[in-house]
């Protein structure tokens, strides 16, 4: 076979050093590539000065100052000029506008810029995860403006936050490209860092080949939070529903009900829905099911706490947040998609007198940004003097929390809400209860 002279084998340039592409740039790096990473935000480039990631990965600190050292990997805020072939990989993101819809003014920025530094048989690949139709209807257009012969890909991001660095060398790498010299250079490029190129037959392909992996995941979640939501309304476990349906059971395979966020679920099932134009469809119903969780725990909070605690939550209220990242495992300080800072957010608007601690064991105070919490040191802290305590992460420290213990210290009749349903619903000697979503309504027949 004789292989393409759109080369993507000698300098690589990562646009946007977030979670995607920092992780990817690292990995090149310790690929054999020279990298050259692109990244505009002042706050992750001070960090890297330092030789470090603005956060949490395993192992990726200690590649990225071995990478800096030995100059297999730099930074900088523009792309700097070169006369060698270079493969551009766009890994900036594509945040929802207020009213759902994808921003693409940071896909489109990016690639001007691309297209400004774009020579004769270069290569560009897209990574970021778009709504269909981005890369022919959006990228190319500027591209084409160069008015050089170059190559293009979409290849999707697909690895999970806390153990990306892993699993770029392990999983399948989907490829999509408009022609098959494209999708050989493509292909060839991503052969030198996984032992798996699934090549498919256009650019689309493989964008939809993103949206619906994320999609099939937010719906199989959605179906055990909507067995939650029926648990709610009876006197009956959601948590005992589907373990108990599914022993021994081989054509029953729910998760269990809990918290569903992150960047990528909260977000993809709006693209795949834009891209399609629809009024209604599976994937928008079974996002809404995941979003409802937050309006519907604190409705029943809410109530709950009248009825039992029979404090002024007015201006009484003491609550305890364990868990502000979107998800404990693999363990990350990413909060983007957090179902914790949604909770925070919409308790501050119901309740703006209430007194508000939280617990993360790998969120820090600069992690938190602008948002209001006070972060204490550990989990005991956080039930100290509260009317409320809520888990809303599935982090394995708060699996194996002494309860019983640890709601001794709390004010008196009060209330310990699992959102991952990991307690089993009662009240305590001391008169605290506990329970859980997907079991309001045990918790409603306790305190009749």
């Amino acid at each position: 076979m004789v292989l393409s002279n759109k080369n993507p084998d000698s300098e690589v340039v990562v646009i946007g050093l977030g979670y995607v592409g920092l992780t990817l740039a690292a990995h090149l790096a310790r690929s054999g590539f020279k990298v050259y990473g692109i990244e505009i935000r002042k706050s992750i480039l001070d960090e890297l000065a330092k030789g470090k990631a603005f956060f949490l990965e395993e192992g990726l600190d200690s590649l990225l100052k071995s990478s800096l050292e030995n100059g297999s990997f730099s930074f900088f805020k523009k792309i700097p000029k070169s006369n060698n072939k270079r493969t551009f990989i766009i890994t900036v993101g594509t945040p929802l506008s207020p009213d759902g819809s994808a921003n693409m003014s940071f896909i489109s920025r990016v690639s001007e810029e691309v297209q400004t530094n774009l020579k004769d048989n270069d290569f560009v690949i897209l990574r970021s995860t778009v709504k269909i139709g981005t890369t022919r209807d959006v990228v190319k257009p500027i591209l084409d403006k160069a008015n050089v012969e170059y190559g293009l890909a979409f290849c999707p991001e697909r690895t999970l936050e806390g153990a990306a660095l892993k699993e770029i060398s392990e999983l399948p790498q989907i490829i999509g490209a408009e022609n098959s010299e494209d999708l050989d250079s493509a292909s060839r490029f991503f052969s030198r860092i996984t032992s798996t190129v699934i090549k498919v037959n256009s650019l689309e392909t493989a964008e939809v080949i993103k949206l619906v992996d994320n999609m099939q995941r937010d719906v199989h979640f959605a179906i055990s939070n909507e067995v939650a939501r029926v648990c709610n309304k009876l006197e009956v476990s959601a948590h005992e529903v589907i373990s108990s349906g599914k022993l021994g059971y081989p054509r029953t395979n729910l998760a269990m009900p809990g918290p569903v966020g992150g960047p990528c679920l909260e977000k993809d099932s709006y693209l795949l829905n834009e891209s399609m134009s629809w009024n209604r469809s599976l994937s928008l119903s079974a996002r809404e099911v995941n979003e409802s969780i937050v309006i519907e725990s604190l409705d029943f909070l809410q109530e709950i706490l009248m009825k039992h605690s029979h404090i002024d939550i007015g201006s009484e209220l003491r609550v305890g947040i364990l868990g502000i990242a979107f998800k404990g495992v693999p363990a990350t300080n990413d909060l983007r998609g957090s179902l914790g800072v949604t909770m925070i957010t919409e308790m501050k608007t119901r309740f703006p007198s209430m007194y508000l601690s939280a617990f993360d064991p790998v969120v820090t105070k600069k992690d938190l940004g602008d948002l209001d919490v006070d972060l204490v040191e550990n989990s005991a802290l956080v039930f100290k003097n509260a009317n409320l305590v809520i888990i809303t992460n599935n982090h394995p420290e708060f699996s194996t929390l002494d309860i019983g213990d640890l709601s001794n210290a709390m004010s008196g009749s009060a209330l310990i809400y699992d959102l991952w349903g990991r307690y089993k619903t009662a009240m305590l000697e001391n008169g605290n209860l506990v329970t859980a979503w997907g079991a309001h309504g045990l918790a409603q027949r306790l305190i009749r």
